[in-house]
């Protein structure tokens, strides 16, 4: 366990540092494996910031806890989603072959700057910490397809703003629906009225109860 760790954590740290190897192993043996725990650390730190809102909100510990679980499941699920979105669209305009796990694997590598998100629960610089994280971690994405594509950055940014735009075309078409399902999962989850959106936990942004339990007896033990 704790060498799995060591060496996660050296792999968030090539990958915020744009370590060469990195973008070499795209293209031979992208580290798919190492992205998901990757992608598992940042979501656990995006469960903390997630869980230490709703304790302050005086949510019950298991509630809370679930709640985070949750994030985590739904940050992976999100991610890959909007991997194989963009892997189409980058096929169709550069029309080079490269893997969907490619793709993949850049998207859940460049979370790594999420590993970060359990800060975002501090009051007044959360939200603004949240909106950084959000800028880093695409600022990585586009140079990592970049790396898997072999395209100057400026293509790569092309191609990745584009499958950002499709998938938030995709998201507006089901807004409705996946909004109701993401609030309905997460209020029962947490015992509250939650309300909150797939850009939410794709940002590493803590989601707020609408209302929180005013008398000590209503909290979960």
């Amino acid at each position: 366990m704790l060498e799995a760790l060591v060496a996660t954590l050296t792999l968030v740290g090539e990958v915020l540092t744009r370590d060469a190897n990195v973008a070499r192993s795209l293209a031979s043996d992208p580290p798919l494996v190492g992205a998901f725990a990757v992608a598992l650390l940042a979501g656990v730190s995006t469960g903390v910031a997630h869980t230490s809102v709703l304790f302050l909100n005086r949510i019950g510990r298991v509630r809370a806890l679930v709640a985070g679980a949750l994030g985590l499941v739904w940050l992976t699920t999100l991610r890959v989603v909007e991997a194989v979105v963009t892997w189409g669209v980058a096929t169709l305009v550069t029309l080079r072959d490269v893997p969907v796990e490619t793709v993949v694997t850049v998207f859940l590598l460049a979370l790594a700057p999420q590993v970060f998100a359990a800060l975002t629960f501090l009051p007044h610089v959360g939200l603004l910490l949240g909106r950084v994280l959000e800028a880093w971690g695409f600022l990585i994405l586009f140079l990592l397809l970049a790396a898997a594509y072999g395209l100057p950055a400026w293509q790569a940014l092309l191609v990745a703003a584009s499958g950002w735009v499709v998938a938030q075309l995709l998201s507006r078409l089901l807004s409705a629906p996946l909004g109701w399902l993401g609030s309905r999962v997460w209020t029962m989850a947490s015992g509250q009225p939650v309300l909150v959106t797939s850009r939410d936990i794709l940002a590493g942004t803590p989601f707020i109860p609408i209302s929180a339990p005013t008398a000590p007896h209503e909290v979960e033990r």
